[in-house]
């Protein structure tokens, strides 16, 4: 019987790379420069949802949250090392891309990510060659665990929820969506995740 699928959604960090701002990098950055972690950590969380619902820039953001008092080094300084830390995982791109392919589904992505850092992971990890379309929060407004950002992602590819598949690294985020009526996958282990693909019904390669 063939699978009731026809697209499958996708989060960015955690599941195809790094994350592209989070406490872990927070913490390496204030460790490489020197910087009191606390005396950052307020001002993120002022800042951050601004961020990433596109308000400002990359490094508009990190001006507001690293540079309220002269440093030794410069924005360009943590915005490079920033970009550094982005790492993608090609064995989790690959095996998306194959799970696409061998199904015949379309897939899209839907992230948390802010301007300037996402064009820069877009290219570094050849996102455009592995999506059909990309949803970024800084681009639509709406940041995960809003649900607007998964209704957009269904009307944009005029499908339903039970034609859907949704996988995040966060529990949150894969409840909303099951509560929505995707078929969500938490992504603990690229085995565990072939594993539940492949018990609701995909060919797994």
């Amino acid at each position: 019987m063939p699978h009731p699928f026809h697209i499958l959604y996708c989060d960015v960090g955690g599941v195809l790379g790094t994350n592209g701002w989070d406490t872990t990098l927070r913490k390496k950055i204030a460790a490489h420069f020197g910087i009191n972690l606390s005396e950052i950590e307020s001002r993120h969380h002022l800042m951050f949802d601004s961020y990433e619902r596109g308000h400002m820039s990359f490094e508009d953001y990190l001006r507001c949250v690293f540079f309220a008092v002269p440093r030794s080094f410069t924005l360009e300084d943590v915005r490079d090392y920033s970009y550094d830390q982005s790492i993608a995982w090609p064995q989790n791109i690959e095996f998306f891309k194959r799970v696409k392919e061998s199904n015949r589904l379309k897939l899209a992505l839907i992230s948390n990510e802010g301007r300037d850092l996402t064009e820069h992971r877009v290219h570094k990890f050849r996102l455009r060659e592995l999506a059909d379309f990309l949803i970024f929060s800084h681009c639509v407004g709406y940041r995960k665990p809003d649900r607007e950002i998964w209704d957009l992602a269904l009307h944009l590819a005029q499908t339903k929820p039970a034609e859907s598949i949704y996988v995040d690294d966060r529990l949150l985020f894969v409840e909303i969506a099951e509560d929505m009526g995707f078929t969500a996958v938490q992504h603990v282990s690229l085995e565990n995740t072939r594993e539940r693909l492949r018990q609701i019904g995909l060919i797994v390669p």
